[in-house]
């Protein structure tokens, strides 16, 4: 059967959405593809928000996905799904229907705690789409001896307490983990992070925040007081937000990320696939979760390819299995990985001639299942290749 009989809506035109459609494209699929992009703009990539456009190095139009051939973009947000006749409802009222429908949607903020009381005139900056960036370049315009609040010490935290530090401003980084990162990158990689955080920043890390007010100084909005579990206070002109993301799926009916087996499919609903950080896929190690760029590109494309099998239209490309990746830079030091690391990985690492250090992670049986180094150059991606 000719794939020009065939139909695809795709919900998401982020990471996982795009590459989903440039991949069936690429593979020869003609028939009609539709993506739904709910950003209320142009889908962008996030990695560049805050490390481009909040240094004022990229603009949001610079960071914007291009377009895939012969793809239908619709500007709308989807607001549920019909499994059984693989629907999506939008926003609008409108209905599109498909052959194969791909739950791409990403990940949204993930918000602080109910328990945190948090005074209602408080500006809480998030670093999630390219206005969040520009917002924060506002709030604070003049950085040399201003002094920024992050709450999260993960990805965007580092990231974003290195970029103030290096343009003057003096930074509190708070984090509810002494040990940042170490989901990601191991021990002793993240017994490092939280070193260099000690020498470059205010690092309050394995603390939790009791209580966020606005300051309520003339002029100055974004000021805010924040309340720790230990009984200090800390002031800033303004206040960061990164303390992670969570699957974008409650729309489509899923409490957390959509769980899917091992290409990407949904079980008992046949046609339907989700990739990308609002999906779960079952892994050797377990039900993972991937909330990276890299990963995000991966999935859409290992979808792609398990879609047009299921609709006799190419060969099955397996299994998936995590090998991407991710880097980041923090006051000089680069940070990076590739693969996963298990819930109970045991973790070996290696110090390197050069002062680096390389982490293998490793399953109960043995298998290598991930890698992490710091500073370790092309030691990282020579490990890498043993996965």
């Amino acid at each position: 059967m000719d794939s020009i009989e065939h139909e695809v809506v795709i919900v998401g035109a982020g990471a996982a959405g795009h590459s989903c459609a440039r991949t069936l494209r690429s593979e020869g699929f003609t028939g009609r593809i539709r993506l739904v992009n709910g950003e209320g703009g142009p889908a962008i990539n996030r990695t560049l928000v805050d490390t481009g456009v909040l240094p004022g190095l990229l603009t949001g139009a610079q960071i914007a996905l291009p377009p895939v051939a012969d793809v239908e973009v619709v500007d709308a947000r989807a607001v549920g799904i019909d499994a059984s006749t693989r629907a999506v409802v939008l926003d609008d009222g409108a209905e599109l229907q498909a052959d194969a429908l791909v739950l791409a949607s990403g990940s949204v903020p993930r918000r602080l705690d109910d328990a945190i009381a948090i005074d209602g005139a408080v500006r809480q900056h998030a670093l999630h789409s390219a206005a969040d960036a520009e917002r924060l370049r506002s709030a604070v315009a003049d950085l040399a001896g201003a002094s920024i609040v992050v709450l999260g010490a993960g990805f965007i935290g580092a990231e974003v307490a290195s970029h103030y530090v290096g343009a003057g401003a003096r930074v509190t980084l708070i984090g509810r983990s002494r040990l940042p990162l170490r989901e990601a990158v191991g021990a002793d990689i993240s017994a490092r992070l939280a070193a260099l955080h000690a020498e470059r920043v205010d690092a309050r890390l394995g603390v939790r925040v009791v209580a966020i007010r606005a300051a309520g100084i003339p002029g100055r909005d974004d000021a805010v007081v924040v309340q720790l579990d230990d009984g200090s206070e800390i002031s800033g002109d303004a206040l960061v937000v990164a303390v992670g993301s969570q699957p974008d799926a409650a729309w489509a009916g899923f409490d957390g990320a959509i769980p899917v087996d091992d290409r990407f499919r949904v079980r008992a609903t046949p046609g339907v696939y989700a990739a990308g950080s609002v999906a779960a896929p079952e892994l050797p190690q377990g039900r993972v979760r991937v909330d990276h760029w890299d990963a995000a590109t991966a999935q859409g494309a290992h979808a792609a390819r398990v879609l047009l099998h299921d609709l006799g239209l190419g060969d099955d490309p397996g299994a998936w299995a995590p090998t991407t990746g991710f880097s980041l830079m923090a006051y000089g030091a680069v940070i990076g990985a590739r693969g996963v690391r298990g819930v109970d990985a045991r973790e070996t690492s290696d110090e390197l001639a050069s002062g680096g250090l390389l982490t293998d992670f490793a399953d109960a049986s043995g298998r290598l299942t991930g890698v992490a180094g710091w500073n370790a150059g092309p030691h990282l991606m020579q490990a890498a290749a043993r996965l």
